[in-house]
């Protein structure tokens, strides 16, 4: 989306990505191609792996970061800025490092806490043994932190872990949500065609979850839910996302009367089902790291009603926002009750279109990248000055 925006703003980008496809878990072939004017993406070699966490997934980032760096040093023209994610520290670091040997600003945006996330999700008795064998993780993360010129987080706690993790308060640093593209919701024909598909009754309320099957996810809390609302005949419960994640799991909800399960849906597919739904389920695990997930804001985008187990500032903004409600995580007496109890709001009062308003205003990608492609610009300027003023000569 940020390249997009900054190509249509008249910004030469080039966006470098890697030839493994994290989702699809397919390779794609390596080289340039130029997708619209302004934007050349560079797919750059990289090994691919099975699981999220594994020492594949380690090799495959340090990869990409020295297939960056080769490009980076070859390259006939440099830009006036560098934008990274964080993750990979691998990607992040690298990206800093070429900015400050060659005098270019670098802006890294915290989208995930990493190396953090990996320890959290290891045995209790594990995490000290996890934490060392990723030392080189977290030097990688502290040296883009604190050697960035401008930090981004898609969130004020994750700014502030950037913040921390670097040693730094900057003015330029800044939050950014990640915002979700204005979608095209799939004509009333389209989205019955996909309920009827899958034998979901058209007077049914749609309750949908579309997502991974990760680590991060708790969907046992979906199946102990779909179980306490089965004998409300109205409400259908859709999982969607890579089943063969697990497969006993699959079993398990096959097993109940009121829920379909869906593989991995394209984005028409996803428009067709979000279209039709009236809740938007994020059952995230108790030490799920997530702060404002993009998630959310998908969901809000098609004006579903949300149900959410993530607390801090995800519980924050679907209740400011009344476009969701909070249940603890794992606890699926309430995960389920807060559910029943949005569709019987929603059946004497669709806000629907007020949720979509709240989405318009406030987290439509155009907009949101907009301002973020004005900040980087800010930051090119500022950093001309510090470089060129008389104190740092």
């Amino acid at each position: 989306m940020l390249s997009d925006a900054l190509a249509r703003r008249g910004h030469e980008t080039t966006w470098f990505t890697s030839s493994f496809n994290h989702y699809s878990r397919k390779h794609r072939p390596v080289g340039r191609f130029e997708p619209v004017p302004n934007l050349s993406v560079e797919v750059l070699s990289a090994p691919g792996y099975e699981k999220n966490i594994s020492l594949k997934r380690v090799l495959h980032n340090h990869r990409f970061g020295v297939s960056f760096r080769q490009a980076a040093m070859a390259a006939v023209e440099r830009p006036d800025v560098i934008i990274a994610d964080l993750p990979t520290t691998e990607a992040a670091s690298t990206a800093v490092a070429f900015g400050r040997l060659v005098g270019i600003p670098t802006i890294v945006t915290i989208r995930d806490l990493w190396p953090d996330f990996f320890s959290d999700f290891a045995p209790k008795l594990l995490k000290p043994l996890v934490r060392l064998g990723l030392w080189h993780l977290e030097a990688q993360s502290r040296f883009a932190c604190h050697h960035a010129t401008s930090l981004v987080g898609i969130s004020q706690g994750y700014l502030d872990w950037g913040q921390k993790r670097g040693g730094r308060v900057d003015p330029l640093d800044r939050i950014f949500y990640l915002g979700y593209p204005r979608p095209s919701i799939a004509p009333l024909a389209e989205r019955e065609r996909l309920l009827a598909q899958f034998n979901i009754p058209p007077t049914s309320y749609v309750v949908s979850f579309v997502g991974s099957w990760g680590a991060t996810y708790d969907l046992s809390l979906v199946l102990e839910a779909a179980r306490l609302l089965e004998g409300n005949e109205s409400v259908t419960v859709v999982v969607a996302g890579d089943q063969g994640k697990n497969p006993d799991l699959a079993d398990a909800f096959r097993r109940l009367t009121n829920v379909r399960l869906m593989g991995w849906l394209d984005k028409h597919q996803v428009s067709a089902l979000l279209g039709r739904s009236t809740v938007g389920l994020l059952p995230y695990a108790a030490n799920a790291p997530q702060g404002l997930p993009n998630k959310i804001f998908e969901y809000m985008a098609y004006g579903l009603f949300q149900v959410a187990t993530l607390p801090g500032e995800a519980r924050q903004l679907l209740e400011e926002t009344c476009t969701g409600a909070f249940a603890p995580a794992g606890a699926a007496v309430d995960f389920a009750h807060s559910i029943d109890g949005a569709i019987k709001r929603e059946a004497h009062d669709d806000r629907r279109l007020e949720r979509q308003a709240v989405f318009e205003q406030r987290f439509e990608a155009g907009q949101l990248y907009d301002a973020f492609i004005d900040h980087a610009e800010a930051v090119v300027h500022q950093w001309r000055l510090r470089t060129t003023s008389p104190q740092t000569r």
